[in-house]
């Protein structure tokens, strides 16, 4: 059996060039030394890839903005180049068009709330140039609030952030967002919000994981939720492997959070196990799930459906 597509939340292939001693000679979604390459994907797939600009912790103001602007420009001239295998989304009906085509689906997300440079008007800049979901931090402090590097919980600008991103339809997500922030956001936010790519704590113990009473928040008010792929988010030992996802899965499910649960894999943006290092071994969590006694729709809907679903509507 096959699985409807595959819907990823969150993975840094756009910015993973930030970190090479020198630019590769090809473009980010060509280069086959990447999770996620153009020419490595399954033929036929269904598949929809938010695709995250990540803006370092160091960066705040105007640097901030030219960080976006330089990574907003490689997403369009990647989407030009390659606009025969994969379409850019703005809005769920996009996303049907590019799927109906026999296109790849990419949505542009932004990981660091430093991108609106601490001014929250800044969310509609961000929405016109095509962001559709915002992580409010990364690991440490910014002008919204702190990642679990830091106690901080959300600032005035951050509360008001979220008030401006749901406003405009941009997506809140809490991955990486510490604690006492995500208790702050559960005061101020209207909508649903995503925990693009996050785990269990109860399973793994890192402070980057949620707690069962967030999952189980996020899962009352709608929300969504990615798996993370990281070795470090699945396993206390560091191994990361199917295995470990799987009992991820397990719990999120005894937490009756089924139907929020979606993949996040962070591709390109951390270490992975073999076992889940490319779009194609995303594609057999749906095999290893079936096998191990997880019905087939609950299995479809963390891959593609219930994604799919709250994009739908709320994109």
């Amino acid at each position: 059996m096959f699985p409807t597509g595959i819907i990823d939340l969150h993975c840094d292939t756009l910015t993973r060039d930030m970190w090479a001693s020198q630019p590769p000679a090809c473009g980010p979604l060509v280069n086959p030394a990447y999770h996620i390459a153009l020419g490595k994907m399954p033929r036929n797939l269904r598949w929809v890839q938010c695709f995250a600009i990540f803006v370092p912790d160091n960066y705040r103001g105007q640097d901030a903005i030219d960080f976006f602007d330089r990574y907003r420009a490689v997403f369009d001239r990647q989407m030009v180049a390659h606009g025969d295998k994969v379409s850019p989304c703005r809005s769920f009906s996009d996303m049907e068009q590019a799927l109906e085509a026999g296109k790849f689906a990419a949505v542009l997300t932004v990981e660091g709330g430093a991108a609106l440079a601490g001014q929250p008007e800044r969310a509609q800049v961000l929405r016109d140039a095509g962001v559709r979901m915002l992580t409010l931090t990364w690991n440490g402090p910014n002008e919204l609030g702190s990642g679990h590097d830091s106690p901080a919980g959300l600032t005035a600008c951050g509360r008001e952030a979220v008030a401006e991103l749901e406003r405009c339809g941009v997506l809140v997500d809490v991955s990486h967002l510490n604690d006492r922030g995500f208790e702050d956001l559960l005061s101020v936010a209207k909508k649903p919000f995503v925990a693009s790519h996050s785990n269990a704590r109860s399973v793994c113990g890192h402070r980057r994981n949620l707690p069962d009473a967030f999952i189980r928040e996020i899962t009352d008010r709608g929300g969504l939720i990615g798996l993370n792929y990281s070795k470090d988010f699945l396993s206390d030992s560091g191994r990361g492997s199917l295995d470990d996802l799987y009992r991820h899965v397990c719990r999120f499910l005894e937490l009756d959070a089924g139907a929020c649960l979606a993949l996040g894999s962070d591709f390109d943006g951390t270490d992975i196990h073999p076992d889940l290092d490319s779009v194609e071994k995303s594609l057999s969590i749906y095999g290893y799930l079936t096998q191990h006694g997880i019905p087939a729709d609950t299995a479809d809907g963390i891959l593609f459906g219930n994604a799919w679903r709250f994009f739908k509507a709320w994109l």
